[in-house]
């Protein structure tokens, strides 16, 4: 405190005062500190009776939050149970194995409780239901109902749903780096299998807000994530082998950044009516309504990898239909896709469409563009800037602002998708850290016409 003294002039009553405001601090965090606690499950050489401790760990987290060990608050900060030794700040750590099933009706937390597994472990869980709820987060976690020893009853269509009971209160639900699927093996599945047996991937919403699915590799589903509530993040999440729709945007103020969304399967020829989109809007529980302020950057949209998949349909990339769209930034995509419709925005007003790259490299006649579409004449004042495509068309809104938007190539189409791949991989890594898969495994060979690159 001397040195304080003499080089900030701090007279010596303020500079005992300082002191024990620095020891206050540093006492305060101290306590903090040795106040978040850590669990452990172990499907396999855990008892129930096990205090949670490393050597003594629980045995499933479906066991654990049965037998209400985990303190479970409602929205006013009641505690239910509050003998409960897990609490808010606190993690509990899950080794390899099944760990049965997670739900939890009503949790409202002062602090983050991680339920998450241990480094080295694979845990295993047949569905995520959290109904309402505050700071919740569940990480590196293998979710499938195909994993259970014995059949599960019931399971919902959705493998995790964050926030979709109780009212607005519900609050920062997270699920990253989790392994999501139906089932890992779809050889011999019919069309109908494709459209009736598998189950979704993730539900954010449609209660509260801020809720966020990231790094998420959600494999086999019908629709892969539905972004359900206001100002929810999905960002660098995997969603490969889809059936109806890859993300699903419904509520104002959601961002959709650096994913990667690839491979639908059946279509209306196989009976399903749906109208597949790697990313799709519109207003939640309504169809058509206004949607505002919404970001979707940098993701990448393949609608093969490549042609010996079976069920093969038409994708549209970044379709938008159902607006008005009110200041939606649509940027830095990357869309190869076999429909007409790489990016497009019906009624779109005040948004700004800027540097999205959309390219097909199949031989059949629907070759992507970018578009200001209108179903109820309400497209106005948008700027749409430093795209590529096979073709534009704005003329639905006679005040756009067009610039420098060009006619793609494959050569500029291949560097671009291979220069987002390098940003998302830097970003969230080349190889899932739990389905231990690459993010794209691509079959395109370079074309021999002039000017493309090999």
């Amino acid at each position: 405190m001397k040195a304080i003294e003499k080089n900030l002039k701090i007279t010596p009553g303020f500079a005992g005062r300082l002191t024990r405001l620095l020891s206050a601090i540093v006492l305060c965090a101290a306590s903090h500190a040795n106040f978040a606690a850590d669990f452990y499950c172990d499907p396999v050489k855990g008892t129930a009776n096990g205090d949670g401790s490393a050597q003594r760990p629980w045995r499933t987290i479906e066991e654990v939050l049965k037998a209400k060990l985990v303190q479970l608050a409602d929205k006013d900060g009641r505690v239910s149970n509050p003998a409960a030794p897990v609490k808010s700040g606190d993690t509990i750590f899950l080794r390899s194995g099944w760990h049965g099933v997670i739900r939890i009706p009503t949790g409202f937390n002062s602090d983050w409780i991680t339920i998450c597994a241990e480094a080295g472990h694979r845990p295993q869980v047949g569905f995520v239901d959290i109904g309402q709820g505050r700071k919740w987060r569940l990480r590196r976690l293998t979710i499938s109902p195909s994993l259970a020893p014995n059949p599960l009853e019931k399971p919902p269509k959705n493998l995790v749903s964050l926030g979709e009971h109780g009212d607005e209160a519900s609050a920062e639900l997270v699920i990253e780096d989790c392994f999501i699927f139906t089932s890992l093996d779809t050889t011999g599945w019919s069309a109908k299998d494709w459209i009736e047996k598998t189950y979704s991937g993730i539900w954010l919403g449609r209660h509260g807000q801020g809720h966020v699915a990231r790094n998420n590799y959600v494999l086999n589903t019908r629709f892969g994530i539905n972004l359900c509530a206001p100002q929810v993040i999905c960002e660098g999440n995997v969603v490969a082998n889809f059936s109806a729709d890859g993300i699903r945007v419904t509520r104002d103020g959601q961002v959709v950044q650096y994913n990667v969304i690839k491979n639908v399967f059946v279509g209306s020829q196989d009976g399903d009516d749906n109208h597949d989109d790697g990313i799709q809007a519109f207003l939640f529980n309504r169809g058509r309504g206004t949607l505002r302020d919404v970001v979707v950057r940098g993701n990448l949209i393949v609608a093969r990898e490549n042609d010996r998949l079976p069920w093969p349909n038409g994708l549209q990339g970044i379709g938008f239909f159902d607006g008005p769209l009110v200041h939606f930034t649509v940027e830095e995509n990357v869309v190869l896709v076999n429909h007409y419709h790489g990016v497009s925005l019906y009624d779109a007003q005040g948004c700004t469409i800027r540097s999205n790259a959309c390219f097909s490299r199949w031989s059949d006649r629907a070759k992507p563009w970018v578009m200001l579409g209108q179903k109820i004449r309400q497209a106005q004042g948008n700027i749409v800037r430093d795209n590529m495509a096979h073709s534009f068309s704005f003329k639905a809104d006679s005040e756009v602002q067009a610039a420098n938007n060009q006619t793609v190539t494959e050569a500029i189409f291949r560097e671009k998708m291979t220069n987002l791949l390098a940003v998302i991989e830097n970003k969230f890594g080349k190889l899932h850290p739990v389905a231990n898969r690459p993010r794209l495994e691509l079959e395109w060979p370079a074309s021999t016409a002039p000017g493309v690159k090999k």
